[in-house]
Order: structure tokens, then sequence, then C-alpha cells
């Protein structure tokens, strides 16, 4: 672009005889109408700096030209240093004199279209990475989704959406040791449906099936929202409570029989009426109970005494005489010891290429 147009017509046609695609812009709207049609690789300017400076010509073609960078050099007349300063300072890439031939200025074009080269694999490289980081988001987050989903899966009881019993040890151990580390209560109740097999039999197993899954609503309603329920077996549920003493264990067993004893169950247009029996045992308040897997055998054990009185009720290990506590305790720790007794017994048949195994001894 040249305020001059003959000085323009002669300096285009310089550069067209040294192979460049040039085009001639006569005013600024006229420039910005070609770097904007045009995919124009770099813009020779033959204007008064004085101008150049008052229109911010320079930043204005880069921000309506097609391509990422824009390099802008400046023909000119003898500048002082101030004024080279400003000129540069407002966005001219490059100053050169009037006087400079063709085949210097093309040099020059030839040096800053490297400089624009550079430029643009470093925009394209970083668009890449750009779209590259977005696909790597986008992964991260779906894995994301299908981690918790398959945690979901190996944690959670399909039919009732409480914890599985492989979920319910990895909790209780958890927060056992909690408790054993920073001195507080923890109490696990057991509970199971009493004569849940009358039910399948008389109303068919789907119709026992939605009374677990009612029955595990109805037990997350009536405990805190910090205390976990699980499922442990076909019947059977287990709460973890922490930071709960026996007589707080107590109050939620009672309380959950209760709800559960007062509660319909409509199942397929008919009613159904259950009744639960709960064992509990609390640490460190039965003493006799010193690692998680002995608070779950003495809860286990309470319910079955809860079993045995009756059913529908509420059996707590401290209302236990200290004679049967002791049994349960001695019981507990003889487990191990009779299962490698039994092992250590276990004869392994040693056979030969000609002789057949013995049959076992049963």
């Amino acid at each position: 672009m040249s305020d001059d147009a003959v000085a323009a017509q002669w300096r285009c046609a310089q550069l067209a005889l040294h192979g460049w695609a040039v085009f001639q812009a006569t005013d600024h709207m006229d420039a910005l109408s070609a770097v904007s049609r045009h995919d124009v690789d770099i813009v020779v300017l033959h204007l008064d700096p004085d101008e150049t400076l008052a229109t911010d010509l320079p930043n204005v073609l880069r921000q309506v030209a097609q391509t990422v960078y824009l390099p802008v050099i400046l023909l000119a007349g003898e500048l002082d240093e101030p004024q080279r300063c400003r000129c540069l300072d407002s966005g001219v890439d490059e100053i050169v004199g009037f006087e400079i031939s063709a085949a210097e200025l093309s040099s020059h074009i030839r040096a800053m279209l490297r400089i624009k080269d550079l430029q643009d694999a470093l925009s394209a490289s970083r668009g890449e990475l750009q779209r590259a980081l977005r696909r790597e988001r986008k992964l991260l987050s779906k894995l994301r989704e299908d981690n918790a989903c398959l945690q979901a899966l190996a944690t959670t009881d399909p039919l009732t959406h409480a914890q599985n019993v492989r979920s319910f040890h990895d909790i209780l151990e958890h927060e056992f040791k909690i408790a054993r580390r920073y001195a507080q209560p923890l109490s696990l109740l057991m509970l199971d449906v009493d004569h849940f097999k009358l039910v399948n039999d008389n109303f068919g197993h789907p119709s026992g099936d939605y009374v677990l899954k009612e029955l595990a609503v109805v037990i997350n309603q009536s405990v805190r929202e910090s205390d976990v329920l699980a499922r442990i077996g076909g019947e059977e549920f287990a709460v973890v409570l922490p930071k709960a003493d026996a007589d707080q264990a107590e109050a939620f067993a009672e309380r959950i029989r209760r709800q559960i004893a007062e509660h319909v169950f409509g199942v397929y247009g008919k009613e159904i009426s259950v009744t639960i029996s709960i064992g509990s045992a609390s640490y460190p308040c039965d003493a006799e109970i010193t690692e998680p897997e002995m608070l779950t055998y003495f809860a286990d054990q309470a319910l079955l005494m809860a079993k045995e009185a009756g059913r529908n009720c509420v059996i707590a290990v401290r209302q236990v005489s200290m004679e049967v506590r002791r049994r349960l305790r001695r019981q507990y720790l003889s487990a191990p010891l009779e299962a490698e007794k039994l092992l250590s017994n276990r004869s392994i048949p040693v056979t030969t290429d000609d002789q057949p195994a013995p049959a076992p001894v049963r």
C-alpha cells in the first residue's frame, strides 16, 4: 500500500519481476478489503510513519487477516531513533529505506516469511495440541464415569443398591481403624428378616425381591447419612454406625425394628408385613471386641440370640451374660486354630507311574 501511486506501481513492478504476486492497494479501505478477502502473506507499507502510527494500520490489518500471523514491512525515509522505536512498538515488524533495491527488499520479505512460517507452524501445533487436549479431557471424563460405574458395580448390591458384602468388610475395617486410632465408639447392627421364606413361598420370589428393595429404603431413611447399609446375605443386612456407642446403637436398632414392623409393603396389589430381628455389638463398649471381624462375629451371635428369643426384637451384646460373652470370645479365637489343625491333618496322596492314587478316606 502506498500514498504515492507512481512509486507504488514502480515498486510493484520490481517485486513482480522477482517472482512475487503483488496486490496494490490505493488507500486504507482497499488494503483492509484485500487482506480480509485474500490469503495475503505479507504487507509492505509505503506510507508516512506518522500516518501509520495515527491509524494503527499494522494491527488493524492483522485483525482482519485470514492468516495467523501477518508480517508488516514499512518503507520509510530517514527516521530518527525515537521514530523507529515508535513504529516498531506500534506493530511494524521491520523498517527499510525508500532507496532499497528490489533484490534486497525481496531478501527482507523472504526473511519475514520464514518467521511467518514458524509462527504458522507454532499456531498449527498449538491448535493440534489443544484439540488433543480436548480429546484427552473427554476421554478422561469418560474413563472417570466408567470407573465410577465399575466401582458402583463392584461395591453395590444390584438388587437393593446397598453396599455388598465385600464393600461392607472394607468399610468396617476402615471405620474400626479410625475408631481405635481416635478412641471413638463404633457399633454394628446385624438385621435379618423373620420368616422371609414364607414371603417367597406365599407371594413369589419377585414379591420377595421387592420387599428387600423397599426394606433397604426404609432402613436408609431410619439411620444417619454417615451410617452405611450393606446387604451381606439373602435377607440379612448390616448397618455400620460410626461414632455411635451402645446406647445409640440400641436406639437406632429399636427405631429400625419398629418402623419395619409398622410398614406395609404393597406388592402387586397385595399388602405384605414383615418383622426383623437385630443383633447389636459396639466397640469399645463391649470389652471382648478387639478387631473388626470380632465385631461382626459378636453382632451376628446377638442376632441369633434375637431369633431364639422369639424374633422381632433387638439383642445387644452387653445384654448377654459375662459367661456367655467369654464363651463366644473363646469360640472366635479358637476358630482359626481349628482350621489350621484341619489343614495340617489333611493327607496328600502321592502316586507313581505304575501305582494308582488311593481313594480318599472319609
